[in-house]
């Protein structure tokens, strides 16, 4: 969907002339001092767009109708094919702790399958891999075993995905949907993420806030097809998730939630390691101008298949 075609999809939907849409955006916000509605029809028929900013205050307008920060992605059958990959790996950029080299040649991307780990009969081998792989980066720092990812794993809230490439595990991304009350208390290190059981899981009803616990990808390649899942995922449950928070270890954790547009909270010194603590309101994790060069620009996105 290019932006056009979400402006005019908008503004119908909630029964706005394009006189009233000029309006509107006039007294929100003054970078729009001058906007008439033929520049506005314009945008709508794709002749031209607006910049990347005021698209920015044009989606946080149209949140004041509903609920919902992109409600008229409800009309789309599948997000995720909406997302450009490449704009995504660059808003990730490289982190040499969580993405390594592997050669991105051996395989296009329609060969790398993304599932729910809990999908698979075999869970507690499907989870060795990955589990090695992410203690190993951190020595094992959280204290976190197979048991706590199972648990996790099983719960039908939470995001525990692999990528594979021919049955060959090339990537994870697991990000716990916590209770509003348990998320605050690990990013203020009152608790620690092992703590974490299943009661302090939120259903899909309840509203939750998203906290990644685990990366890791063996080439950028895949490294966009988890975190496009993962965008995916927090654009599908925009009206219960409020809030997404971290606590990475490794400065290259630190520069992937700062580039998801993660706020720096405070540090914790714990047995002579710095962890950090990281949050921000789901609007501006996916309300902003990166963001929405992956989803309004995909027809503009070149092909990384090769």
């Amino acid at each position: 969907m290019q932006f056009n075609d979400y402006l005019k999809t908008c503004r119908e939907r909630y029964g706005l002339t394009q006189e009233q849409l000029v309006q509107e955006l006039y007294n929100a916000n003054d970078e729009f001092s001058g906007l008439n509605p033929s520049t506005l029809s314009r945008w709508e028929r794709g002749t031209t767009r607006p910049s990347l900013s005021r698209q920015v205050s044009i989606i946080k307008l149209f949140k004041k109708y509903s609920t919902h920060f992109f409600p008229c992605f409800y009309d789309m059958d599948n997000v995720e094919d909406e997302l450009c990959r490449v704009g995504i790996r660059n808003l990730i950029g490289h982190s040499k702790e969580h993405i390594l080299k592997f050669p991105t040649k051996a395989f296009t991307v329609d060969d790398i399958k993304i599932s729910h780990i809990r999908s698979y009969k075999d869970l507690d081998i499907m989870l060795e891999m990955p589990h090695a792989i992410l203690a190993g980066l951190t020595n094992n720092f959280f204290n976190i075993d197979i048991d706590h990812l199972k648990s996790w794993a099983l719960h039908p809230a939470s995001l525990f995905v692999i990528a594979e490439h021919e049955g060959q595990f090339m990537g994870a991304f697991f990000t716990l949907r916590l209770k509003p009350d348990v998320f605050k208390k690990i990013i203020s290190f009152e608790i620690q993420v092992n703590d974490v059981t299943e009661n302090d899981i939120a259903t899909f009803e309840e509203e939750a806030c998203s906290f990644p616990i685990g990366f890791f990808a063996y080439n950028e390649k895949v490294a966009s097809l988890l975190f496009l899942r993962y965008y995916a995922h927090l654009i599908a449950n925009q009206d219960t998730i409020i809030e997404v928070g971290s606590t990475p270890l490794l400065d290259g954790g630190r520069k992937l939630v700062e580039a998801i547009h993660l706020t720096h909270l405070n540090d914790s010194n714990i047995e002579n390691d710095t962890v950090s603590a990281y949050s921000a309101p789901l609007e501006d994790v996916l309300i902003n101008q990166e963001v929405l060069k992956m989803i309004f620009q995909k027809q503009e996105c070149p092909e990384d298949d090769d």
